[in-house]
């Protein structure tokens, strides 16, 4: 890579790095192109430069975030071939994976980079449907499971740690503290039992 494209590079991670720090300190993802090229310490030109608008950073911080979250996912599942095909244990090794990683953190930034906002929203559930079907490839690649089952499974995981994300927001208030975590935990396992137990299987 030549010096220009270099530069060029840096700058565009520059500019996001600065809207996740903006994002983080303020709880949400309110900040004008002047506060963001001050914080990335480039002129405001050059965010116009990378980014058609504010909104195209602020989307651009999302897809970026959800693929390192996706990225983290794999490594901490360590899914290998080793499963020899088996549901039961892919279903276990994504479950542990989940389990393992701080998804609490990872809701409230999602909650404050949308905010409120339906566009941004519709361009997120685009994001999320993508890095599902990524994830399901890479799952089955390593798993040996059919793909079938393991978009199933994928699915049904992802929307159902939305289900408990929106319950989560609501009882915690947005509060991220050892009780708010203890929560997110007790959610978080009510949904593993269902999704395992299936619901044909009495409570």
């Amino acid at each position: 890579m030549d010096r220009r494209a270099e530069l060029k590079a840096r700058h565009r991670e520059a500019i996001l790095d600065a809207a996740d720090a903006l994002i983080l300190d303020r709880g949400r993802a309110r900040f004008s192109v002047d506060e963001l090229a001050d914080r990335a310490d480039i002129a405001r030109r050059t965010v116009f430069n990378h980014f058609s608008s504010l909104d195209d950073v602020i989307m651009t911080t999302c897809t970026r975030t959800l693929n390192r979250a996706v990225d983290e996912f794999l490594a901490v599942a360590g899914v290998t071939p080793s499963s020899h095909g088996s549901r039961v244990h892919l279903f276990d090794e994504i479950t542990a994976a989940i389990r393992a990683m701080d998804l609490p953190s990872l809701v409230l930034y999602f909650f404050g980079l949308l905010d409120g906002d339906d566009a941004r929203k519709q361009n997120a559930d685009s994001v999320f449907m993508r890095s599902s079907e990524d994830l399901t490839d890479e799952l089955t690649r390593r798993s040996g499971v059919d793909e079938f089952e393991v978009a199933i499974l994928v699915s049904t995981l992802m929307n159902g740690i939305a289900v408990v994300a929106r319950h989560w927001m609501v009882q915690s208030g947005g509060t991220l503290d050892e009780s708010s975590r203890r929560l997110w935990d007790s959610l978080l396992d009510r949904l593993i039992r269902i999704v395992g137990d299936g619901f044909s299987t009495p409570s």
